[in-house]
């Protein structure tokens, strides 16, 4: 028993010293092989501009570089070597070019100073190449310009009721900014709208394309290099619906007139108008005006605006209708009466009526006409805003004692003195 005891202990111990052995030698490996001075060129050290913002202060950018990334081979240890490489994969290695320097435009080559990343010391490791060695830029001057913005529409509608009105955009300019020799050669910015056969408003931002001054579209690649105060445009084509709408008039009868014997036409009967089919759905007559039936004998004609609502286009383009009005069945008869009076005199003044006579004239049915006399007839003037003085008043007509249909057609004054008592 002893002996298996002892047996156990001596393999134990092996096995102890075994893998101690095993350790120091892994460690020493790992030492010499780590340690192991290499040569090896490490890639895609990018390059990095500094003091841009001073160089645009100064009216100059930078158009191009002649290269983005640096290649550098190094002698140094393996560790070393894998934390440059990873290094210049995740950015923390680079090199910077100072602009600070650069006061014109053109081609200008400059040194640039590597930044070695953390935990990497320049001490340790040798640089044995560059490439390339220096990087050459390409300098422009730096322009700002208000460009233009072009837009339109001709892809129709859907059907011929509709009417495409201009398109509307906001904004008219935008500003670009970038080198000069590319900013200098934009006419314009041209919005393509795509869509056709349109049924409705249509309302999109939209990305605009760069126009030169011979009408053609500049390489879609510039664009990267110019800079936008905007990079879509809102564009409005507003879609019309097309309508007829009739014109009419409203009559104002008297005691002898009636819709029945009254006859009316206007010129032109309709006008021709476009709206958003939303405002214009219900929209089908347009009133002119009353027309006074008193204030004619039997037929006239009355010009009227045409006065459209808001929000509505008059495509036909008519501004003024007019109305021929006649009454029909019926005549006209003269009656001369001095049976003048006033009422609404003014207190302490006298009122001398100075007109004699007046000729009425009177529209009715010609049997009704003829009973008439000037006994019937009796004219009024209101002096209640009538002032001391000599002044033509309107007068008003009244047909006293005769059952009839009759009416005084017309205007009428007389003239009256109004003298302090």
């Amino acid at each position: 028993m002893l002996k298996e005891r002892l047996k156990k202990i001596s393999t134990r111990i092996f096995y102890i010293i075994f893998a101690v052995i095993v350790s120091i030698a892994l460690w020493l490996y790992v030492e010499i092989t780590e340690n192991d001075v290499q040569v090896q060129t490490v890639s895609g050290i990018r390059i990095i501009l500094k003091n841009d913002d001073v160089l645009r202060n100064k009216g100059l950018l930078v158009t191009s570089v002649d290269t983005e990334f640096l290649s550098f081979t190094f002698e140094a240890t393996r560790s070393d070597l894998s934390s440059l490489s990873s290094a210049a994969q995740n950015g923390t290695f680079f090199a910077e070019v100072d602009l600070a320097s650069i006061n014109s435009a053109g081609f200008i080559t400059l040194a640039y100073e590597d930044i070695f990343p953390a935990g990497v010391s320049r001490n340790s490791v040798e640089v044995l190449a560059r490439s390339p060695s220096r990087i050459t830029l390409v300098i422009d001057r730096f322009l700002e310009r208000q460009i233009p913005v072009v837009v339109s529409y001709t892809g129709g509608t859907a059907s011929d009721e509709l009417m495409p009105e201009p398109v509307e955009f906001d904004p008219l300019f935008i500003t670009v900014r970038g080198p000069e020799e590319i900013i200098s050669r934009i006419k314009h910015v041209r919005v393509p709208i795509i869509m056709e056969n349109l049924a409705s408003t249509y309302i999109d931002d939209l990305v605009f394309i760069l126009i030169d001054e011979d009408d053609n579209e500049l390489d879609a690649d510039l664009r990267d290099k110019v800079e936008f105060s905007q990079e879509t445009i809102r564009v409005t084509v507003p879609i019309l619906i097309v309508k007829d709408i009739t014109l009419s008039v409203n009559l104002f009868h008297g005691a002898g007139t009636t819709d029945a014997i009254s006859s009316w036409n206007a010129t032109p009967s309709v006008v021709k108008v476009a709206g958003d089919p939303e405002v214009i759905k219900d929209f089908n007559n347009i009133i002119l005006g009353t027309i006074d039936m008193l204030s004619f004998g039997l037929e006239d004609t009355f010009a009227f605006p045409i006065i459209i609502p808001d929000h509505i286009t008059n495509i036909s383009g008519e501004t003024t209708a007019r109305v021929h009005v006649e009454v029909l069945g019926l005549e006209i008869a003269h009656q001369s009466t001095s049976n003048l009076q006033t009422v609404n005199d003014p207190a302490g003044y006298r009122v001398d009526i100075l007109t004699q006579s007046l000729d009425v004239r009177l529209r009715g049915v010609l049997e009704d006409l003829t009973q008439i006399t000037p006994m019937n007839i009796r004219v009024v003037a209101d002096l209640a805003d009538t002032g001391p003085g000599t002044s033509r008043v309107p007068a008003r007509i009244y047909i006293d004692g005769v059952d009839a249909a009759i009416d005084p057609v017309g205007d009428y004054l007389i003239t009256v003195t109004i003298i302090a008592e």
